[in-house]
């Protein structure tokens, strides 16, 4: 297996909100037993992302980064399918198959994000139509007279490659915007990954006992309050 970890350049928080809320109203109005919150979000309906766009200005940096976060670990099935069709797309057939996605928040104005438990099928590699020319008749040989031992280097030297990698970063990017995190990168870094890494999560089950995480739940209705206050 392989890791892909994405370099961030810039998140345009006012989209990806926009995008991904849609998307939170749905599950808040299916809860049995919602917060507050969730209450108030799933009555406000599509006018939720209008309201979450004016409360940005009242929200630091580090807490939307956190709601990025967790809307990209609550709506993960959706960003790794629309990753996997972007590399299929690409690729070819199920050259490379990302297992799953995470984020993690960063002290300041930074995320991490990776794909992981990457696999990758050395045969569809070598059939994949991305590889023309010299450069991809190059991957294809080592593809074929490699071991099996070391078929993940092997990976992880061709999407490294000034060959595919520009094109990777593209169409990575474009993958995320289809799942509706506007998010543009400026590189990804791929390595070998043993596929046991154990996945951090943002939600804490024994803390959390509504959807949307506690600490980011008390920012939100606190930015709410200061918009209220502007207002009346």
């Amino acid at each position: 297996m392989i890791k892909i970890s994405f370099e961030i350049r810039e998140i345009n928080y006012e989209k990806s909100f926009e995008s991904l809320i849609s998307q939170l109203t749905e599950e808040c109005r299916s809860k049995t037993d919602p917060t507050e919150l969730e209450k108030l979000i799933a009555r406000l309906g599509d006018d939720t992302a209008l309201l979450v766009n004016k409360l940005l200005g009242y929200l630091d940096t580090d807490t939307r980064d956190r709601i990025i976060v967790w809307l990209l670990e609550d709506q993960r099935d959706e960003i790794v399918s629309s990753l996997n069709k972007a590399m299929h797309d690409y690729l070819g057939g199920d050259a490379v198959v990302i297992g799953t996605v995470y984020a993690q928040d960063q002290p300041g104005p930074k995320i991490a994000l990776h794909a992981a438990q990457v696999k990758t099928d050395s045969k569809q590699l070598i059939e994949s139509p991305a590889l023309t020319g010299i450069a991809g008749g190059a991957a294809k040989l080592a593809f074929r007279i490699a071991k099996a031992e070391t078929i993940e280097k092997e990976a992880v030297e061709l999407l490294s490659s000034g060959f595919i990698k520009p094109k990777l970063i593209t169409m990575l990017s474009d993958g995320l915007r289809e799942a509706g995190l506007h998010i543009t990168l400026n590189d990804v870094v791929i390595t070998e990954d043993s596929g046991n890494e154990e996945i951090p999560r943002m939600m804490d089950p024994e803390k959390d006992e509504g959807l949307i995480p506690d600490a980011i739940e008390d920012k939100i209705i606190d930015a709410f309050v200061a918009w209220l206050r502007g207002i009346l």
